[in-house]
């Protein structure tokens, strides 16, 4: 298949080109787009004829990985030969409050990378923390509300998946994390992308360390409900509450907000797939 790489923000703008082939989806690998070309008209690479049915997966860097049933031989031998990656992964979930990858190497050898995304470089080593490309969008979208100056507290900051798209939108970001190896990728990824004057770290858990009042909470854990409790005695009128979760947790969310005695309107929207039934969610909640 013939095709043209273009940064994936330009999609919209070019899907009315003559050369974009519409009877094919483009494929993408972080911040690019393979957008495929018609016949007759100029393509900068050619990828090989993907399978209908085959195995979905994320480029980490320069490392492969996959999540869900342990992919076959032929696949993991298929997505060598496209990428000539330095390793193939399998994500079988994570370990615990500190999030641990349980993490099977497949091919290669797992180490240091970068990742880039959005303008932002992440270093890291996904046998030590994780990281998730389906949460990009998710990303840009709470970065684009992001105001300059806003008091911003990440309670769990990670190695900075939300933290530095906040901070380049110039919030001031509290960032909070449990597990001492992500913060100390946090530390090398803050200075990496010159925003060590928009953040500060604090190590350890969050609710021992959540301080003040905010202009936004940011909660990327699956069990974030169980926090809120917590969150209410830090929030003001028009404090924006991104909750996130399994499933529609808007019902568990308003049993909080009534226990506290706050008021809120809420906005809920899926984030993506992650097994058989499940969805990754967030719920938006602005408090009034």
């Amino acid at each position: 298949m013939n095709v043209r790489e273009i940064p994936f923000g330009d999609i919209v703008a070019i899907v009315s080109e003559p050369w974009v082939d519409t009877s094919r989806k483009p494929w993408i690998s972080g911040d690019i787009a393979y957008v495929p070309v018609r016949n007759g008209y100029p393509f900068t690479t050619t990828l090989p004829e993907r399978r209908r049915k085959g195995r979905g997966y994320q480029k980490i860097g320069s490392i492969i990985a996959f999540h869900g049933e342990k992919p076959g031989a032929d696949v993991i031998s298929e997505v060598i030969t496209l990428h000539n990656p330095q390793a193939v992964v399998w994500y079988r979930g994570h370990i615990g409050d500190m999030r641990i990858p349980d993490l099977v190497p497949l091919y290669g050898e797992v180490t240091d990378i970068i990742h880039n995304e959005s303008g932002i470089r992440y270093h890291l080593n996904p046998s030590l923390v994780m990281f998730s490309q389906g949460n990009r969008e998710e990303k840009r979208r709470v970065a684009d509300q992001v105001r300059p100056g806003e008091r911003i507290c990440d309670m769990f900051a990670g190695i900075g998946y939300f933290t530095l798209p906040m901070a380049k939108a110039g919030g001031i970001v509290h960032a909070i994390e449990i597990n001492p190896v992500a913060v100390r990728y946090l530390q090398i990824n803050i200075l990496e992308n010159s925003l060590d004057s928009q953040v500060t770290i604090s190590s350890g858990d969050c609710r021992d360390h959540i301080t003040g009042i905010y202009d936004r909470i940011h909660m990327g854990h699956y069990e974030a409900v169980r926090f809120l409790d917590t969150v209410f005695d830090h929030v003001r009128t028009g404090t924006t509450i991104h909750v996130h979760g399994i499933g529609d947790i808007e019902t568990e969310i308003r049993k909080h907000l009534d226990t506290s005695g706050h008021s809120a309107t809420l906005q809920h929207r899926i984030i993506k797939k992650i097994g058989p039934g499940k969805v990754h969610t967030v719920t938006d909640v602005v408090i009034t």
